[in-house]
């Protein structure tokens, strides 16, 4: 998995992405001819969040790209003072999707990620094929999420006001820690821990803690990214959505308790109004399903990118699909090896409730596993 430096119009970063094919987990490039995919990731988690959609061998039939946004995951620059929210991330990623010469594509979009999705096909229209918008949170942030949000980085900046070196303070940091996955795997999961979830938990705090602490520079990050990137954000006005020349998938979550069906209700009666081609699905699961409901969401994905029109609304050749490189079973993503480091078992047949919170004795002692990252793309774009 590369980098890609590009200067973009919130500066000059170097921004961590990986591409899977229907014959490489890693790929240098997109297999030509084939529908591409972007998946667009929210806050909190970066691009693992995706595993299990890299994982479908029905999916893996396409290009799959993932993109660490700004201020997330391995992506090297920072947000610093600028407004940064879903419209300022769709503009980056359309910098970076020129600067690895990428062709109109289909967008999936995880929550916040939904409303870049949402950006991206607004401001470039002709880059997008099809929108699938999973979980998309709501225009605005509503007061008790937002509030939320403020009580777990609380705890997550009062955590690394401690010395992780003095045994006195080191378990008061220790639960400060667990305090903040708390509120974290409430609002996203449910508070369900399976195998898998608590694999790309545990990747994701151990590259949180290197990357949102350590300095009041990272600490502020880690306020850019998970706090003023949610609620800086201003909704969409309505005749913004005429501009969408793709047909939108929106995927409801049922057991969701943050954004309830209102607010997913609230969007598609706003792209119908400005006459966007929509349908409205509903898939059990919590905010985040994408990790264990994916049975529901990946067909839906598939539907959607198969389905695509013409701009004239003439169907689409059909393009003929390749067969996956792989024998049975779940097929192996960039970040598979990573996450089986964390417990993950790819290929068990049941992926229980079994994972405890005690096994995690100390973040402080647990060796971060690194994702390869030996391929670099030098690009500069700016648009």
């Amino acid at each position: 998995m590369p980098y890609v430096p590009v200067t973009c119009p919130s500066g000059s970063h170097e921004f961590f992405y990986s591409i899977s094919t229907p014959t490489e987990s890693s790929a240098e490039k997109i297999q030509e001819g084939l529908p591409t995919i972007l998946f667009i990731h929210s806050g909190w988690y970066s691009q693992q969040i995706f595993e299990s959609q890299f994982t479908d061998p029905r999916l893996r039939q396409f290009n799959l790209v993932a993109i660490d946004n700004l201020g997330n995951g391995s992506t090297r620059g920072t947000i610093g003072d600028q407004r940064y929210t879903p419209k300022e991330v769709a503009e980056d990623l359309h910098c970076v999707l020129d600067a690895l010469k990428l062709p109109p594509l289909h967008i999936f979009g995880l929550s916040l990620g939904a409303l870049a999705a949402l950006e991206l096909a607004i401001a470039h229209p002709d880059c997008a094929l099809s929108l699938t918008l999973c979980s998309p949170v709501s225009m605005t942030e509503p007061e008790d999420i937002a509030a939320g949000r403020v009580q777990v980085y609380k705890c997550w900046e009062s955590a690394f006001t401690l010395d992780p070196n003095d045994p006195e303070t080191r378990q008061k940091q220790q639960d400060l820690l667990e305090e903040t996955l708390l509120g974290v795997m409430q609002l996203l999961f449910n508070n369900v821990k399976t195998r898998l979830i608590k694999a790309v938990l545990v990747h994701q705090v151990l590259q949180a803690v290197e990357i949102w602490s350590g300095s009041p520079e990272k600490m502020k990050q880690s306020y850019d990214a998970c706090i003023r990137c949610f609620t800086e954000r201003e909704a969409i006005p309505r005749e913004s959505f005429a501009k969408i020349k793709c047909p939108v998938s929106i995927i409801h979550c049922a057991e969701d308790i943050g954004y309830e069906m209102e607010h997913t209700e609230h969007l598609a009666n706003e792209l119908n109004e400005a006459g966007v081609q929509m349908t409205l699905h509903t898939v059990p699961g919590p905010h985040f399903a994408v990790l264990e409901g994916a049975e529901g969401i990946n067909p839906i994905l598939r539907d959607t990118v198969l389905g695509t029109f013409t701009a004239d609304g003439e169907p689409k050749t059909p393009t003929p699909l390749p067969k996956p490189d792989f024998q049975s079973g779940k097929m192996k993503t960039p970040w598979t090896e990573a996450l089986q480091e964390h417990g993950y078992l790819p290929d068990a047949l049941s992926d229980g409730n079994d994972m405890e919170d005690a096994e995690i004795a100390s973040w402080f002692e647990r060796p971060r596993v690194l994702i390869k990252e030996e391929r670099t793309v030098v690009t500069e774009v700016y648009s």
